[in-house]
């Protein structure tokens, strides 16, 4: 993986003495994950974006939440609450959040958020007892100086402590308990419109029994339940009567351990302090770096919390090509370049995985919906396609937004990375042990190499599609492929790892990748003489 930090991040350090480095459970937030004990696994009820009408409503709600006086009157010199509510990890994670909030630029100022997540609240506790944890979510406001009447959006991760019970029962008691928290809120705070809800990080490192695997993946399903109860009409949690603000996802924060999500996330044992179940430092800031770029992506967030700026210059698509030779066939789930024009403001990269879905101001959306990020700058733009097949693509700036483009994407669209960036540049490829292939270190007859490129897209186990196998040529010579998928780590990016044939001509010679109907630019390797 050191061959291609050009467009990534330092690896990081794992933890040791960490066993539990994954537990097999599918990502709520991965496209196409296998079902868990006979549930589906997805964010909403039919996949991972909220249903049209559904989302309508959220957009209305998020409309409403303007700047409010003490009393809960708009008027341009109040404020805007954004205010959490929950366990431990809640108020660890909001806590890194608020500096981070606060010097943050682009957020609208009028915004002010305040941690009212208390250490040891569970969401029982608060169905339980509410008067004692509202108090303390007073006492907080009131040090803040405002008022119930101006909380108006709610961050929500909770949780219960030493669950039991066997699944779903348990995340059916807690998705009862998260439903009266919701009713609760709204009738506690008048002009609350939305509440975002996270459910638990990986909890696989865990060393008690405070919500350990599989209790806190299990919690995404709580989530997901409530908010599939108000999609559905559930009356206790109708919108337009006052009984219930919007119910949607904030931040997915769960990922399996060590296995790269589809964004990249990950969590390392530093990442979490000794008990394996609360956050560490950079754990902290791993999830509000998350919380961040939710605010700034998000469809029914971004409206309230994001400063109205001036009208940047509309951004302008010239082209868009496949990342890898810069070829027109592009992939689901492949990483993609835009070139243009002012489509950023100024050149920036992703830091930190997970990958974000906004940097320096820009997002890129694909059919509406907001893609991952590697680099953006004025005339370039590198992402990732979502996994599902789509139509257009759009860039943002600020509120300004290109022209739709059409996109021509299918299921594999073969493209080869190269050293130099360059079409027929030298192949980025590396040895097994991870030294870069090149012309003074050449591949051999016999060897497997490890290839990069883009173009293996993602498919919908459901549709049954024949899956062609790879072609690869070297030097005119047909190679065999002992593996070809997903570059473990690295989004948007396809590993091949072909054997050099025995009858490849040695030299610097050329070499394509066939996926299907696709073909890849053609690079060059260099193979050592026998």
């Amino acid at each position: 993986m050191r061959l291609l930090t050009w467009i990534l991040l330092p690896a990081a350090v794992w933890g040791q003495n960490c066993n539990q480095t994954s537990v097999g459970f599918g990502p709520f937030a991965d496209p196409y994950p296998r079902a868990y004990q006979g549930q589906t696994v997805s964010l909403y009820p039919s996949g991972n974006q909220a249903p049209a009408a559904f989302q309508a409503l959220g957009l209305q709600q998020a409309a409403l939440i303007v700047p409010r006086d003490a009393a809960g009157s708009p008027g341009p010199a109040g404020k805007i609450v954004l205010l959490s509510i929950g366990m431990s990890n809640t108020t660890m994670e909001f806590t890194a959040f608020l500096p981070l909030a606060m010097a943050d630029g682009a957020r609208n100022t009028a915004v002010l958020p305040v941690d009212g997540a208390v250490s040891g609240v569970t969401a029982a506790a608060i169905v339980a007892q509410p008067d004692q944890y509202w108090q303390q979510v007073e006492t907080r406001l009131r040090a803040a100086g405002v008022t119930d009447a101006q909380v108006q959006a709610v961050w929500l991760k909770e949780a219960d402590a030493e669950p039991s019970l066997a699944f779903p029962k348990d995340a059916q008691q807690l998705q009862s308990e998260l439903a009266t928290i919701a009713q609760l809120s709204r009738a506690r705070f008048p002009n609350l419109k939305i509440i975002y809800f996270s459910s638990r990080i990986y909890g696989g490192y865990a060393t008690t029994i405070l919500n350990p695997e599989p209790f806190a993946y299990q919690t995404g399903f709580a989530v997901k339940w409530l908010i599939q109860q108000q999609v559905t009409g559930d009356p206790g949690l109708d919108v337009a009567s006052g009984k219930s603000p919007w119910l949607t996802w904030g931040p997915y924060l769960w990922a399996d351990g060590l296995t790269p999500r589809f964004d990249g996330l990950t969590w390392a044992c530093p990442e979490l302090q000794a008990d394996g179940t609360h956050p560490s430092p950079t754990g902290q800031l791993k999830v509000a770096r998350m919380l961040l770029d939710f605010f700034h992506s998000d469809a029914a967030a971004r409206t309230w919390y994001l400063a109205q700026t001036s009208a940047a210059p509309a951004p302008s698509i010239g082209a868009v090509v496949n990342s890898a030779g810069y070829g027109a066939a592009l992939a689901t789930g492949s990483l993609v370049t835009v070139f243009g024009s002012n489509l950023a403001g100024a050149a920036a990269q992703a830091q930190t995985f997970p990958l974000p879905r906004e940097l320096a101001g820009t997002r890129v959306d694909v059919d509406g919906v907001p893609a991952l990020l590697y680099y953006v700058s004025p005339t370039q733009i590198n992402f990732v396609l979502p996994a599902e097949l789509a139509q257009s693509v759009t860039v943002v700036r600020g509120q300004t937004a290109s022209a739709p483009s059409k996109l021509p994407v299918g299921f594999w669209g073969a493209g080869l990375f190269t050293l130099d960036g360059t079409p027929g540049g030298p192949l980025a490829a590396a040895h097994t042990n991870g030294t870069v292939v090149s012309s003074t270190n050449p591949a051999r007859h016999g060897e497997t190499i490890e290839v990069f490129g883009t173009g293996w897209g993602i498919v919908n186990p459901l549709l049954m599609i024949p899956i062609a196998a790879p072609q690869v040529s070297v030097g005119g010579a047909a190679a065999g492929v002992s593996y070809i998928g997903g570059a473990p780590g690295l989004p948007g990016v396809t590993q091949i790892n072909v054997v050099v044939p025995a009858d490849a001509p040695a030299g610097t010679v050329g070499i394509t990748l066939q996926l299907l109907g696709t073909i890849s630019n053609k690079a060059t390797v260099a193979i050592a003489a026998n």
